[in-house]
């Protein structure tokens, strides 16, 4: 998680690069170029032990990749997209909000506990979400469309975190992330068409600056970076993964203050605190003894003054000496 961390906010800072320094502002192309990246994944079959049979083994790799795939390409598209209309801390904390709506699913489609302190965590996160925007108001009519954009792929990460966790948890994830490279291509390939003839992104083949730039990025912002994340979330909660990004927002205010002299107003800085905070207590629920402490059965009995057997046995062995 910490490596993925590191890898996106580079990656974040590098396509403000490609954007506006190299002039290639194209998120469309950008975010295809980099999807497309996943199928060399598809190259490990040639020394991969699939087992029998072969054929059916991977068409249902195939179809769990189908289903993730719209949702994954949606999400990145979005974030592209608001990076050219907003700062890289802005888009960053923004992408957090993504932790309450991923709880929800969670709760719903894997069956976990509703926890009240979850969600105190996530209002948390949620609390920073709005100093920031308050603070981003009045910064121009694009920052703001910026933030809305940052937000909608919150929400699309949202989903494919979840469906990562229910579906694909237990299949080869070399294999599925080539496929979904593979299927995002056929898929979004008339999306060129689409965003040229609306005039939202004339389409124009990069030059060897901009593409080596999008090399590069691919492959640390995507082809690397998303498969690391993807194990993260396969060792840890969804909710916690995406809450988790928020370890982002200190790196990305340092990086835009140290890179574009940017200065931040104290509702930007109230907010990364309250963001972090939200993961601090999100992180709790992954070890056995405080995600106990901190259930609804838990807080309840604490309420009325008692405590289960298994609490009094960790608040003892709590309070001895290692």
């Amino acid at each position: 998680m910490l490596c993925v961390v590191v890898l996106w906010v580079g990656s974040s800072t590098a396509i403000q690069a490609i954007f506006k320094e190299v002039g290639f502002d194209k998120p469309f192309f950008l975010t295809y170029f980099d999807t497309a990246t996943f199928s060399l994944y598809l190259i490990s079959l040639s020394w991969k032990k699939v087992p029998e049979p072969r054929i059916a083994h991977l068409r249902s790799i195939a179809k769990v990749a189908m289903v993730f795939s719209p949702f994954w390409f949606v999400a990145n598209y979005l974030f592209n997209l608001s990076l050219g209309l907003t700062s890289v801390a802005s888009n960053t904390i923004l992408s957090t909000t993504s932790g309450l709506l991923t709880l929800i699913l969670s709760i719903f489609l894997l069956k976990e506990a509703p926890d009240l302190v979850k969600f105190a965590a996530a209002a948390l996160s949620l609390g920073g979400v709005a100093c920031i925007a308050l603070s981003d108001e009045n910064s121009g009519e694009d920052t703001l469309i910026g933030d809305f954009l940052a937000l909608g792929g919150a929400a699309a990460y949202a989903i494919y975190s979840v469906l990562l966790k229910k579906l694909a948890n237990d299949v080869d994830m070399v294999l599925f992330f080539g496929f979904v490279g593979v299927i995002n291509i056929v898929m979004f390939l008339p999306g060129f068409l689409i965003v040229n003839y609306s005039g939202l992104e004339p389409f124009a083949w990069p030059d060897p600056l901009a593409l080596l730039c999008l090399i590069l990025n691919a492959f640390f912002g995507t082809f690397v970076s998303d498969m690391l994340w993807a194990l993260s979330v396969k060792c840890l909660n969804p909710a916690l993964c995406t809450v988790g990004l928020s370890l982002t927002i200190p790196l990305s205010l340092i990086v835009d203050a140290v890179l574009y002299g940017m200065t931040f107003a104290v509702g930007y800085l109230m907010g990364a605190m309250l963001v972090v905070a939200g993961f601090v207590v999100m992180s709790l629920f992954e070890k056995e003894e405080w995600a106990l402490l901190l259930s609804n059965r838990s807080l309840k009995r604490k309420c009325c003054g008692s405590k289960t057997p298994e609490e009094s046995e960790l608040m003892e062995k709590s309070t001895k000496a290692p």
